[in-house]
């Protein structure tokens, strides 16, 4: 036996398909880990990378390899890893990456198992600075599916320890679907944090990150009250669950889609202790401000404690919060010229949904203004490949912000005749210096701004 690893119906098709094409393919897998089991949810193959990106001069006169030493799959350590960090991204709370799988003849896989093993440990090594609040284990998944046999090899390695060696797993179906529970919160942001002048030559990313710490230290610490009330973490999520009467009609009601739980948190982040900070001088470069609101959500499993539940909502904070930075900030790289212009103005994306088969898990994307439902479903079907149409994605949970929104806190101080009262619900917003360009950036129903104050 080994450490428990049990899939749905959805993984057992995606399977099946593998079988019946007899294709062989790398991807990563993805679903919830616990201190005791693993749920797998979906298997997604490593997008296909353009072969006209990597065609050299001179290829064309190089001497063919014969079609028995041409390898069945390509092995690219640092593509599989970008596709685990963007496809990180797209997670909400509570779900995860739980390790990587091939689907190749047996002895191939069993010839490259020091190669799959190293990019298994890759893959956690690229990811591992967003991976917070996770469970205390470590064991994450190699999997070897032969395209030919069909036959299914599962075993674990122990990601923090280079030296560790393969362990058995019992990868197993479950019978009938699992049961899914959801948290949800709006978590209110008002912060202010200084960019040391040591850290102004940093990049704008590096500097957020650094600014933001504090704040996201205070997430992983912050107090939570479930559904209005106060309870221990190490209880239930779903106490009904205790009542023999409430498991049978749990169990009559496993196909009901509409049957998953909703929990409300709110999370009131503690206070300093104002008597006990000494006060300190510190060379600044500029002064950041974040305020607004962030919509999170998060998915767990049946049997989930307290504990559990709000874990993963902390971990969707900190993820979507650190996602829409890296987001905006690789953007930025992007649209260099338009850096230069002093009235260009820079949006951090909002947050849209979408539904796995299971029907009660959604997954999510991040759109920036000038973005369509289309972009969505082009990044669905890359990172988790997903067959969407438009109709399947939810944009009601984030809206962009007004034009009004979007201007300088000094600047609408000035223009507040031109649009009337002051709006009751100020987005969020982050102003960030760029070269001494200010540009404003936003995020969802609020946006963020970093604001520049020299």
């Amino acid at each position: 036996m080994g450490r428990p690893i049990t899939y749905d119906n959805t993984v057992q098709e995606k399977l099946n398909s593998i079988a019946k094409l007899k294709s062989a393919q790398t991807g990563l897998i993805i679903g919830q880990y616990t201190d005791q089991k693993d749920f797998a949810i979906r298997l997604c193959p490593t997008p296909q990378k353009d072969d006209n990106a990597d065609s050299k001069d001179g290829e064309a006169s190089e001497k063919p390899k014969k079609k028995s030493d041409v390898d069945p799959v390509e092995l690219d350590e640092f593509w599989i890893c970008q596709h685990a960090k963007q496809l990180l991204r797209a997670l909400p709370g509570g779900l995860n990456i739980l390790g990587f799988y091939i689907a190749a003849p047996s002895d191939y896989n069993t010839k490259q198992q020091a190669l799959l093993r190293q990019i298994l440990f890759a893959i956690f090594k690229t990811i591992s600075k967003n991976q917070k609040l996770t469970s205390g284990t470590k064991e994450r998944v190699l999997l070897n599916i032969c395209s030919v046999t069909s036959k299914i090899v599962c075993r674990t390695f122990d990601v923090t320890d280079f030296k560790s060696s393969a362990n058995p797993a019992d990868w197993k179906l479950q019978s009938g679907s699992i049961r899914w529970q959801q948290v949800r919160c709006q978590l209110a942001v008002d912060i202010k944090f200084p960019i040391k002048k040591e850290n102004g030559s940093l990049s704008l990313q590096k500097q957020i990150e650094i600014g933001l710490l504090p704040f996201l230290k205070s997430i992983q610490e912050a107090h939570a009250l479930l559904n209005g009330l106060q309870r221990e973490s190490d209880e239930l999520l779903d106490t009904s669950i205790e009542s023999k009467k409430s498991k049978k009609k749990q169990s009559n009601d496993k196909n009901d889609r509409s049957s998953i739980e909703w929990h409300n948190v709110e999370l009131f982040i503690p206070l300093e202790n104002n008597n006990d900070i000494n006060p300190e001088i510190l060379d600044c470069a500029c002064m950041m401000t974040c305020k607004g609101a962030v919509q999170c959500r998060a998915y767990i499993h049946g049997k989930a404690t307290v504990g559990d539940a709000i874990n993963a909502l902390k971990q969707d904070i900190i993820r979507s919060v650190t996602a829409r930075c890296e987001i905006h900030c690789e953007d930025l790289l992007l649209i260099e010229e338009e850096q230069k212009d002093p009235l260009v103005v820079h949006e951090l994306p909002r947050r849209v949904f979408a539904c796995l088969p299971q029907g009660d898990i959604c997954v999510c994307d991040y759109q920036f203004h000038s973005d369509t439902a289309s972009d969505s479903l082009d990044a669905f079907k890359e990172l988790l490949d997903l067959d969407l149409i438009e109709q399947d994605i939810d944009t009601s949970c984030e809206v962009s912000p007004t034009t009004s929104a979007l201007i300088l806190p000094e600047v609408m101080d000035d223009r507040l005749s031109e649009f009337g009262d002051a709006p009751t619900h100020s987005p969020m917003n982050i102003y960030v210096p760029i070269a001494g360009v200010v540009a404003t950036v936003a995020v969802g129903v609020a946006s963020y701004m970093l604001h520049f104050n020299s």
